[in-house]
């Protein structure tokens, strides 16, 4: 069950993110954040690199656990829990590229 939890909210990162980084795009800066936009982009840089990562490890471990499964349906399983959680890597990290610099102060 909690397999499947993850999966939901990895598929959710999937949707989501993307859709935020056009918002941000175009000026957006949460209501709840106490600072500047500036503080907010570096801020949101940050949380994209700690999906990138968390992406990537829970990919990798993913991956591991379908190759020492036994039975072919909860390997096929794992793997797509592991295809799906390195493609929440991939966009974000692609989507931290598209993120506008903040500016110098």
């Amino acid at each position: 069950m909690l397999e499947l939890i993850s999966l939901l909210c990895a598929l959710l990162i999937c949707i989501l993110t993307p859709i935020e980084v056009i918002r941000i795009r175009g000026g957006w800066v949460r209501k709840r954040f106490a600072g500047d936009r500036d503080k907010f982009l570096a801020a949101y840089r940050k949380q994209l690199t700690v999906l990138t990562v968390l992406g990537v490890v829970f990919g990798v471990i993913w991956l591991v656990l379908g190759t020492l499964e036994a039975h072919g349906a909860e390997a096929l399983v794992k793997f797509v829990g592991a295809a799906i959680w390195l493609a929440v890597a991939i966009i974000c990290s692609v989507m931290r590229l598209l993120l506008p610099k903040p500016v110098p102060a």
